[in-house]
């Protein structure tokens, strides 16, 4: 598997090149190695349906340029899709 350095806070970490997720995320799966439930996707898919409209309302304010806002659409569908389900890996634990 191949790696790509990020940074948070805590310093360096490593992280898949084949994942979305940045360093926080790859540290939560490094720390909280309990138990099996992940977030559940419904939750996930909320969020997407959630960012969906506030883009599209920001957009309609004029507060979102609208290249912004298509990929924004773009990335939730996929997301909504279960394309992206992979690159949600946290642990209910972790909060």
């Amino acid at each position: 598997m191949e790696y790509r350095t990020e940074h948070d806070s805590m310093g360096e970490v490593l992280v898949p090149t084949d994942k979305y997720y940045g360093a926080q995320t790859a540290r939560s799966l490094e720390n909280f190695k309990i138990g099996t439930e992940k977030i559940p996707m419904e939750i996930i898919k909320a969020f997407a349906y959630l960012k969906a409209a506030c883009a599209n309302t920001n957009l309609e304010f004029g507060k979102l340029e609208s290249k912004k806002a298509e990929i924004i659409n773009t990335v939730c569908n996929e997301i909504l899709s279960g394309k992206l389900d992979t690159h949600f890996p946290l642990s209910v634990w972790q909060t």
